[in-house]
């Protein structure tokens, strides 16, 4: 007797392995996602076109990212020049931002500080008396920030034990 092989038509493919993979995947690659993009302000950086990076500066220690961006308008202040588009020179409209906290001038030397001592090497400059820190501040300043206020915050980068220092600077648009 010779048996008639019968054609089972409700068979549906198991879809709850492919769906664990696909969350998976999701899940990967929003956990390797470059996530550096949250610290910066909106700056708009000057233009160099006569350097070039440095493939050296970047990849060993840590790196704080400091931006110099102007206050935002709120109820309770406002700049008619920066409203207006003008170039705005009082430095007390102007920001200083670690990890878009703002900071004065007078209270990012504490912050800088507190960088600073997380990453110290046993390096010690014998004529400044004081300890190297591999930390790196990467300063990223609007164009129009005055530029007495990233001078003085060069400077405290130094006072802390900070000398490692970078500029952020824009390409020129390629004509």
């Amino acid at each position: 007797m010779s048996r008639k092989l019968q054609v089972q038509e409700d068979v549906s493919p198991n879809l709850i392995p492919m769906i664990d993979i696909m969350f998976l995947l999701l899940l990967f690659f929003m956990l390797g996602a470059d996530m550096g993009q949250r610290d910066l302000e909106e700056v708009v950086l000057p233009t160099a076109d006569k350097v070039q990076e440095d493939p050296n500066l970047r990849g060993e220690g840590e790196t704080t990212t400091v931006n110099v961006h102007h206050r935002h308008s709120s109820a309770d202040f406002s700049c008619p020049v920066n409203a207006a588009g003008a170039i705005c020179r009082e430095d007390d409209h102007w920001r200083l931002a670690i990890r878009a906290k703002d900071f004065t001038t007078e209270t990012v030397r504490k912050q800088l500080q507190e960088e600073a001592d997380a990453s110290l090497e046993d390096q010690v400059d014998r004529e400044a008396g004081k300890r190297l820190s591999r930390r790196k501040v990467m300063i990223r300043a609007d164009r129009f920030a005055p530029y007495g206020l990233v001078q003085r915050l060069i400077e405290v980068c130094g006072l802390v034990g900070i000398y490692k220092v970078e500029v952020g600077a824009a390409q020129p648009p390629k004509k």
